[in-house]
């Protein structure tokens, strides 16, 4: 039964994708006597099921692994073939591995999670089946790409994501400002998806296969016996990290991220936490082919290191608590694709593995108090330590679990990160980098904690009911887990244990620089705005800085000015030339040949008996010309044709 549980994995992601298609039926009203809300409980039942058997299966496998079974010790496989054709085969090739299932687990109990919580929030909204279909989507479209080997798939599942993006951020298409952030956000990640597939299709004929197994195999190879990269390798792999790039909203394609804050609320939460990390999952299965470009790897630590540093700035100029929060996802996965930079996969899987739980409690807190509050400005916030503790507990929990604070997983992570940046090339610049990082981080989290929970109470704080139990009871259930996370990663081998009578990670010398740069960005944060009169704008002399900041550092008008703007002229030179050199040239050459037969007409007079006399007079010439024998047909063309 329990190889049975295992081997059948591969049903989880039909689960959530049977209730996503389901809810077509409510969609356009087909089923309209109920209402919407079956359909909510519909995809809740499915979800629920997808995690049971998620568990199941990753118990079944952990026990038979770890008892040395030989009939499921070694990963398990799946495949069908979608095409095969002149020695080019196009299949869905899957594989069943621990870390797979501990992913999938992950994604559908946070899934059952915000599914249960956006029933409350979402109690009098009408568009529950498009809202909770696309859920169900996001799931079944992350559940197969954990699963999934191969990476061509893995790119149509991530072009999958980009449309659930668009479907749910749209999900109030009736106002304006959502349809324009669902919209720019689908442009967005569809430029990484479209330079991935670029790459997905150049690397085929170099490697001879799609699947990731063979892609490592054939890295280890090149590795190895130290053969010679391909010409164009470099440029390929660069264009296998645009995709993950887009999809973790790193600079320059993280501009998405902020115009998907567009959506309800519950669907940021799952966003922002296990959503963002698909691209992850992917760049760390492409790390093997990464190694072999070292052009590549720098390009990862600098793309990541910015965007770790320039994220976390600007999330401390954001008035929009969800903004806020959303900038800090792009700063903790740039510093996830700094890890991946400097080959240190275990380290990359750590900050992957601590991340989702934290953020997705923290957005949760936050979405009980603008439920009630009827805002999400932080400037409009205040006072709440006294009326929703319980909320403000939960944020301060998911907020230790992201700081280097021990004894959470963020400690834990962050000091495995901060070992390996003293083994590069650039151990004082890396290294600062991250701890400058970790104190920005650690200040936008305590700014946001107090601008809400600290201060005075404003309009819109000063009443401030507790919300339905429907949203309080997953959000303290989050709440134990994250408290609870770092023992079951210690006892589950993946962090070191500080002691044998203490399952927390452990320290080492670069736990203190790690605290110390929490302390001083908590500390400086906390001095600011856990007050009565919270700072919630700089003074005027350092106003136009929170305003650059606040405004992305103006990237969007750099893009308007830069890209779009090339885009704009070579799209009017291109209009200029068919106007003035194509369209010109046929209409001149129109023109010209109606000027010849209006000269023409010039040369006639009109007259029928003009034109019978040249017509005799032609016949007549003719005949003479005939008679004189010069015109006589040869033999040759009077002799009939066979």
């Amino acid at each position: 039964m329990t190889l049975f549980l295992a081997q059948t994995a591969w049903l989880v992601p039909l689960y959530p994708l049977l209730a996503s298609l389901l809810s077509l039926l409510w969609s356009p009203g087909l089923i309209s006597r109920t209402g919407p809300r079956p359909c909510g409980y519909l995809n809740l039942l499915l979800v629920s099921v997808s995690f049971v058997h998620s568990v199941l299966a990753l118990v079944a496998l952990h026990s038979n692994s770890t008892a040395g079974s030989a009939a499921i010790y070694q990963p398990l496989t799946f495949g069908w073939t979608w095409l095969q054709t002149a020695g080019l085969r196009i299949g869905f090739d899957g594989v069943i591995t621990e870390p797979a299932l501990i992913a999938m687990t992950l994604i559908t109990g946070l899934h059952v999670l915000v599914q249960i919580y956006s029933i409350a929030y979402l109690e009098m909204d009408w568009g529950w089946p498009r809202f909770f279909g696309s859920l169900s989507f996001f799931e079944s479209g992350l559940c197969a790409l954990v699963l999934t080997d191969s990476l061509f798939f893995s790119y149509v599942i991530m072009e999958l994501l980009t449309l659930g993006t668009y479907l749910i951020v749209g999900t109030w298409y009736n106002q304006p400002l959502v349809v324009k952030g669902a919209r720019d956000a689908f442009l967005t990640k569809r430029i990484g998806d479209l330079i991935l597939l670029a790459g997905v299709i150049a690397l085929l004929p170099i490697t001879g296969t799609w699947n990731f197994h063979g892609l490592q195999a054939w890295a280890a190879d090149q590795a190895n016996n130290h053969l010679a990269l391909p010409g164009g390798y470099t440029l390929i792999v660069l264009a296998l990290i645009a995709g993950p790039m887009g999809k973790c909203a790193q600079i320059p394609l993280h501009l998405w991220l902020d115009e998907a804050m567009e959506s309800p609320l519950p669907s940021t939460v799952l966003r922002n936490s296990v959503v963002v990390v698909g691209g992850a999952w992917v760049l760390l299965r492409l790390e093997p082919l990464i190694e072999l470009s070292p052009l590549a790897a720098s390009l990862l630590v600098v793309v990541g290191g910015t965007s770790a540093l320039v994220g976390s700035l600007i999330a401390l100029a954001q008035i929009d608590v969800k903004r806020a929060l959303s900038f800090l996802v792009s700063s903790w996965l740039g510093l996830l694709f700094v890890a991946v930079g400097l080959g240190g996969i275990p380290v990359a899987d750590h900050l992957m593995l601590v991340y989702p739980l934290p953020m997705a409690l923290m957005l949760m807190a936050i979405g009980a108090i603008v439920l009630t509050n009827v805002t999400q400005d932080l400037t409009q916030l205040g006072g709440l330590w006294s009326k929703r503790p319980l909320m403000g507990i939960a944020f301060l929990s998911g907020a230790a679990g992201l700081m280097a604070l021990p004894p959470f997983g963020g400690f834990a992570a962050l000091r495995e990160l901060l070992v390996l940046t003293t083994t590069s090339g650039q151990p004082a610049l890396l290294g600062a980098l991250v701890l400058l990082t970790n104190a920005l981080i650690s200040a936008g989290l305590i700014r946001v904690f107090g601008l809400i929970w600290g201060g005075r109470p404003s309009v819109f704080t000063t009443r401030s009911p507790e919300v339905l139990w429907l949203m309080a009871l997953p959000t303290l259930l989050l709440t134990g887990l994250v408290l609870h996370l770092p023992q079951i990663l210690v006892r589950s081998g993946v962090f070191a244990s500080a002691g044998s009578l203490l399952p927390i990670p452990g320290w080492g010398p670069e736990a203190l620089p790690l605290l110390l740069s929490t302390l001083v960005g908590g500390g400086l944060s906390a001095l600011f705005y856990l007050r009565p009169h919270p700072l919630a704008h700089l003074p005027a002399a350092l106003g136009g800085l929170q305003d650059w900041l606040a405004h992305d550092m103006q990237t969007e008008r750099f893009y308007h000015r830069t890209v779009v703007g090339l885009v704009v002229g070579l799209a009017r030179l291109s209009a200029w030339s068919d106007q003035r050199l194509v369209d010109g040239f046929s209409g001149a050459t129109g023109e010209a040949a109606l000027e010849g037969a209006r000269r023409l007409s010039l040369t006639t007079s009109g007259r029928s008996q003009a034109y019978a006399l040249t017509l005799v007079l032609g016949v007549l010439l003719m005949a003479a010309w005939l008679l004189s024998g010069q015109g006589t047909p040869s033999p040759d063309l009077l002799r009939p044709l066979r």
